[in-house]
């Protein structure tokens, strides 16, 4: 009888888990996925530095004209022919003199940037989905280091314009896969510290660009030191595997276990290789079968879940609703005080920094809700529709200025507050494992946690009642 109930038992504890199971055997967060993050932190660094490099590189220096009758350099009665500008630094907007009636084509810099991140979104997403994210990342990650370290020695405003869309475009790629790529290889305990610090050195790179900035005074010498460390980041192909979820997701189980008894392995785990044996359902997971965005809208539950995050572009359920509706009632309270005289602007000026702080909140956590909501199978391209969103509402975002003051803040507010509420319709996923395929998004359950880690398929289920049928004659041949 002894052996009857060991059977089962030997089975089931043996190998026969999903993926999140597999990394507590692994180690969930290990030397070996330490070195992922730093490694892709680091990357984090130096990309805000693209993002925001107008800022001081479209900065307008002191700037006068030659022409001793002016009154000013943008004087209306007469036409400039050649402006002088101070020796502090030099920017693009002293190399090609964009000053005067020509000033708005440094915002419009930005605008292209923006629209080339809202592009690179859209393809790297589907096609890392499609191909995997190690060579969607790389490719991303060297087509940036050359487009950004040509931006430097360009003499053409318009190839300058041309590449920061690339810039943007590529942008877009490196930063959406590496972190999904860092948040697919730890374990579901260790995916909020994970993306916190990835995300918390991006904030440190805005501070180090200033800080560069404030010695290299050469616009382009400026450019060239924040984007030639790039090219040093290709290493990160041969030290970070191919994201071994992603691989389960696509029915290439034996990588995905390959991979994973490389990383116990480098963790000082020994681990055995019987002692790890991925499980996925065939009905709801096919090799053959590519994943995009149509995907995201073809169930009903993915598609409530994608419009949500996309409307408020996201945040853990509790604390994003908390966050949104804090941000958005500041928005009304520096309405209300703003006109209180000098007593209430100070106090308004309080309201819209809480409501920053509150935002600010939102958009931590952005990232780590939905990598754990959105399936495998389609997490990049989700990810890129998400960021999609954001990119369409941060250029639109500038033109809200035109509404006057009380309508735009009141906008903010409103949409705000709105977010908040509709985010109390996700499910939570704090403590949850992540869904792997659509199925697990659609039958997801939000009231309980799951009642076991391991995932036996059909096979496996007929085979373990063969052999205590077996075992069961057996015992009756001996009585």
């Amino acid at each position: 009888m002894s052996v009857k109930k060991a059977l089962p038992e030997a089975l089931l504890n043996g190998s026969v888990m999903d993926f999140d199971s597999a990394l507590k055997v692994v180690g969930e967060y290990g030397s070996e996925q330490k070195k992922y993050l730093y490694a892709f932190s680091l990357l984090n660094f130096f990309i805000p530095m693209q993002i925001i490099g107008l800022v001081f590189i479209g900065r307008e220096p002191p700037v006068t004209c030659q022409n001793p009758h002016s009154e000013s350099a943008c004087s209306s009665t007469d036409v400039c022919n050649k402006y002088i500008y101070g020796n502090e630094f030099t920017s693009i907007v002293s190399e090609w003199d964009l000053v005067c009636d020509k000033s708005y084509k440094v915002s419009q810099l930005q605008s292209y940037l923006m629209v080339g991140v809202l592009l690179g979104n859209f393809v790297f997403g589907g096609v890392s989905d499609y191909i995997g994210r190690r060579s969607t990342f790389i490719f991303a990650l060297i087509g940036l280091a050359v487009v950004a370290n040509l931006s430097a020695f360009t003499h053409s405003l318009f190839f300058f314009c041309f590449l920061r869309v690339c810039i943007g475009f590529f942008v877009g790629g490196v930063g959406m896969v590496a972190y999904v790529t860092i948040t697919e290889c730890v374990g579901s305990s260790q995916k909020v510290f994970a993306g916190s610090m990835f995300q918390g050195v991006f904030s440190i790179g805005i501070m180090g660009f200033a800080l560069m900035a404030n010695f290299l005074r050469d616009w382009r010498y400026l450019v060239v030191a924040s984007s030639f460390p790039f090219c040093f980041f290709i290493f990160i192909y041969w030290i970070v595997p191919e994201s071994s979820r992603w691989l389960a997701s696509q029915g290439r189980i034996s990588e995905a276990e390959d991979i994973l008894l490389y990383i116990a392995h480098k963790n000082g785990n020994e681990v055995k290789k019987s002692a790890i044996e991925l499980v996925v359902p065939s009905k709801t997971i096919s090799s053959t079968k590519s994943y995009g965005y149509t995907d995201l809208l073809k169930t009903p539950v993915l598609r409530k879940e994608m419009l949500i995050q996309a409307f408020s572009c996201l945040g853990r359920r509790k604390c994003m609703c908390l966050s949104m509706i804090t941000g958005g009632f500041s928005c009304f309270l520096v309405i209300a005080f703003s006109q209180s005289g000098e007593f209430g602007k100070s106090v308004s000026v309080v309201f819209a920094l809480i409501g920053k702080m509150g935002l600010s909140a939102a958009f931590s956590v952005v990232y780590i809700y939905s990598c754990e909501l959105i399936p495998t199978v389609v997490r990049n391209s989700g990810i890129g529709f998400c960021s999609i969103c954001a990119r369409i509402a941060g250029i639109l975002a500038p033109m809200a200025t035109s509404l006057g003051f009380f309508n735009m803040y009141a906008l903010f507010g409103f949409t705000s507050v709105i977010s908040g509420v509709l985010n109390l319709k996700l499910p939570e996923t704090f403590g949850m494992t992540s869904p792997e395929s659509i199925d697990d998004v659609e039958n997801r359950t939000t009231n309980k946690q799951p009642t076991s880690t391991t995932m036996v398929d059909s096979e496996t289920v007929h085979d373990m009642e063969e052999r205590i049928s077996m075992l069961q004659n057996t015992d009756t041949s001996v009585t």
